[in-house]
């Protein structure tokens, strides 16, 4: 984790440049993610959820919004209403359902919707219930202009949340940071998207001082201990332990001039003793990184505690949109 953090710094950068235009050579919609769900409180048969599923993942992919997310609050899932249930009058006879689908898009997190799109009615008829219902829910529609104009308006409300609520993002992040759980706080104001271009900067300008916090703190423990375990055993084996903790101090740290420092004490004087070279080198900062390719991976590894956090990590039968 500690490799990704110097990425950050040089990310930033580039940040403002790059979220100047707004429609960039990603479109706007590659910046936000939207998790496909089948809440709980459906009425969505148990035999057409993992079809219904799939149409989910269908629109989110078609609209440029699947991947990983940091965090999977903003998702779109899906009702069925049924309409109708008979059994024909045909030879032989067999089960036939109408059901009235409506796709929905909010936050997980604070329970509000953000958009709805009732998708008309479906039917289906088989020689059994699950027949009948696998054939209604496959002519689903997953890419009408209705469902456009329902991932636009929701994605227009995920921008406008991000753009009014950026200031408590970063105060969370900050009291985070705080409890000393650094790389949530930069996970969390990394699910900024870019499109949101002021709220975005705000968040890089935090997540580049929480960083640097981060590193100090860390550069100064493992300082520290490399220089208790060199003063207690001032010979080739306590040059070698002391080693280990100064290979983990970030080289972007303020304390690494004391690490250089303690580095070359320790091979002068190991030298003195067995006559002999401590070939020990402190790490040195990559600059000649892309600054593009070192903001994604950024974003792909500070984000790894967050990106684990599972969907269900949140409520999800109480929100009452149907």
């Amino acid at each position: 984790m500690k490799k990704i953090f110097a990425a950050i710094l040089i990310a930033s950068a580039c940040i403002s440049a790059f979220a100047q235009n707004n429609q960039g050579k990603m479109d706007d919609a590659g910046r936000i993610a939207l998790t496909p769900v089948i809440l709980e409180n459906s009425n969505i048969p148990p035999a057409a959820t993992n079809v219904v599923l799939n149409k989910l993942t269908q629109i989110v992919t078609k609209n440029g919004l699947a991947g990983d997310s940091f965090d999977p609050r903003f998702i779109i899932t899906a009702n069925m209403v049924e309409l109708d249930h008979y059994v024909t009058a045909t030879t032989p006879p067999m089960q036939a359902y109408s059901f009235s689908p409506t796709l929905y898009l909010g936050d997980a997190a604070t329970g509000t919707l953000y958009a709805t799109c009732p998708l008309g009615s479906i039917k289906g008829a088989g020689a059994n219930d699950t027949q009948a219902i696998m054939q209604a829910v496959r002519g689903l529609r997953t890419n009408g202009p209705e469902v456009q104009a329902f991932i636009e308006t929701g994605k227009t409300r995920i921008i406008e949340w991000y753009n009014t609520q950026i200031d408590f993002l970063i105060s969370e992040a900050n009291a985070l940071a705080g409890q000393d759980k650094y790389d949530e706080a930069i996970a969390l104001l990394f699910t900024v998207p870019t499109v949101c271009k002021d709220a975005f900067d705000k968040a890089m300008r935090a997540a580049e001082q929480i960083f640097q916090q981060k590193i100090d703190i860390e550069g100064a423990q493992l300082l520290n201990m490399a220089t208790h375990v060199w003063n207690a055993n001032q010979g080739w084996a306590g040059a070698n332990e002391a080693a280990s903790y100064l290979s983990q101090i970030h080289p972007l740290s303020s304390v690494m001039p004391q690490a250089m420092s303690l580095s070359e004490t320790i091979a002068k004087r190991v030298r003195e003793l067995d006559n002999r070279e401590w070939n020990f080198a402190m790490k040195q900062f990559d600059a000649s990184v892309s600054l593009e390719k070192a903001r994604i991976s950024a974003m792909a590894e500070v984000g790894k505690a967050m990106a684990k956090r599972p969907v269900n990590y949140y409520n999800m039968n109480s929100f009452g949109w149907w």
